[in-house]
């Protein structure tokens, strides 16, 4: 899904948006089904391999769809709604999922895509009149295959596989300073070389357009998504941590125990959505966001073995809210700085989910190096434990922790709980600090007003004009 944004933004300004959604759709599907249906590891990791070739035009497409049929003052509010059922995904899934494993396969976690995405299709091929692309029909094939920018891609891919490797094996299956680590990240550095003196040769053709990150307002946007989205996903990862490991929750309860902050961030995206209409800058709420989430990533750092349902609740709330309020907020100001260029807003849109995704991965990579540090300086320091007891424990899993400290260190159980707290509480310093920094360059995005035109009402009317025209064409 990372490494693909920008190749499906592109897809999506270049041919019908209606058919490359539906296709990524498709693709989508493809995968679920490999994945309920495969009887190997290989089969399965393929199968995921193309759901998330599939998701990446999935939902992009979908935030494109949006900008397409919508003025600047509807969009935030319908964003917000498409944004705020990811959040409630991210939560309930999980916990459907771990009801499916546990009473009938885990299969079922894949295959029950399948009846869903099969009314979506219908659905998108019923009602769906997007309007006409400037480019459709055209572009001839020769013409198609130079604007994808292929060459772009096989050099942008292969970067962002060997920065991920080079993130999950650090510190792990390798130390940070071997040379297959070190490797990875110059294998990194030379392509993602190649591929911006390549960008920069193609010019407007590129995948990713140059032209889009001379753009103070796209650029910071980019950078706040970054690093926002960073910060938020460590407490989406470590509070789980937490409330099994320290507060003794089940994952299922774990996951009911996070719907604090996953209803907040609904309720932060619907009201944010619907002020919008009424404010004149998108610029308010990135501060608003920003400035919760570092909030409530501190207070977390002041978690105890003993915290209550109170402190986790309330904290939560705050992060909800943050989240809520200022995590589509670059995909709004990046649509309203190309509202002169509306050829470019999928590709503008694929490139935020990019560096959301791709902060996500780096951010959770460095709070894992954290938290690994942190955590065996306290098993030494507190618990007293050596090398092999605390790969006992780090082996044993989120699930066994408590169960190998009670029969294993029995005298020593209440230091290792502890030892733990300190450990996950020392990680949310880096998402308060990254949020912080979240904050800072909301500050260097321009100000840009929202107000209805006459030029939006002259493009509302030609979109219209387009649908209408386009169901004429279905009907003959």
């Amino acid at each position: 899904m990372c490494a693909l944004q920008p190749l499906s933004g592109k897809l999506s300004s270049l041919l019908s948006l209606r058919w490359t959604y539906l296709t990524s759709y498709g693709i989508f599907l493809l995968g679920c089904l490999l994945c309920g249906v495969a009887n190997s590891s290989k089969m399965f990791i393929i199968g995921r391999a193309v759901a998330g070739a599939g998701g990446a035009g999935v939902v992009s497409g979908g935030l494109s769809v949006i900008a397409s049929l919508t003025t600047p003052q509807q969009r935030p509010l319908f964003t917000g709604l498409l944004t705020s059922l990811y959040a409630l995904g991210a939560v309930v899934a999980p916990i459907i999922g771990g009801a499916l494993a546990e009473q009938r396969t885990w299969r079922w976690c894949f295959l029950i895509n399948l009846p869903a995405g099969a009314v979506t299709v219908v659905t998108l091929l019923l009602f769906f009149r997007p309007p006409a692309s400037p480019t459709n029909g055209s572009i001839h094939r020769a013409s198609l295959l130079k604007q994808l920018d292929l060459l772009g891609c096989a050099l942008f891919i292969p970067s962002i596989i060997l920065a991920m490797l080079a993130l999950q094996w650090g510190g792990g299956e390798y130390a940070w300073g071997s040379a297959t680590v070190i490797g990875l990240f110059v294998g990194c550095a030379v392509t993602m070389t190649m591929f911006i003196v390549w960008e920069c040769y193609m010019g407007n053709k590129a995948m990713i357009p140059i032209a889009l990150l001379r753009d103070r307002a796209i650029m910071l946007s980019l950078a706040f998504a970054f690093v926002f989205m960073g910060s938020f996903v460590i407490p989406v990862y470590y509070l789980p941590e937490w409330f099994q490991i320290v507060q003794a929750a089940s994952p299922m309860r774990s996951g009911v125990m996070l719907l604090p902050s996953v209803c907040t961030q609904v309720f932060g995206s619907l009201v944010s959505g619907l002020l919008a209409k009424h404010l004149s800058y998108h610029n308010a709420w990135l501060f608003l966001g920003a400035a919760f989430l570092c909030i409530a990533n501190g207070l977390y750092t002041t978690f105890t073995v003993s915290s209550g349902s109170a402190s986790w609740i309330g904290y939560q709330i705050l992060q909800g809210l943050g989240c809520g309020v200022a995590a589509q907020m670059p995909l709004l100001i990046v649509q309203l700085v190309l509202k002169p260029r509306p050829r470019d807003v999928p590709v503008a849109i694929a490139t935020v989910l990019f560096t959301q995704y791709f902060g996500s991965a780096v951010v959770q990579s460095i709070g894992g190096a954290v938290f690994q540090n942190a955590l065996r300086k306290q098993l030494r320091d507190r618990a007293s434990l050596d090398d092999t007891q605390i790969a006992m424990l780090l082996g044993a899993g989120t699930l066994g922790v408590r169960e190998v400290a009670t029969w294993a260190f029995a005298d020593r159980w209440a230091e290792v709980i502890v030892a733990y707290n300190e450990a996950i509480t020392t990680v949310f310093y880096l998402p308060m600090a990254g949020s912080a920094l979240a904050f800072i360059l909301a500050g260097g995005i321009p100000w840009a007003n929202t107000r209805r035109t006459k030029g939006d009402d002259d493009l509302l009317g030609a979109k219209r004009a387009d649908m209408l025209q386009s169901d004429k064409q279905v009907a003959v």
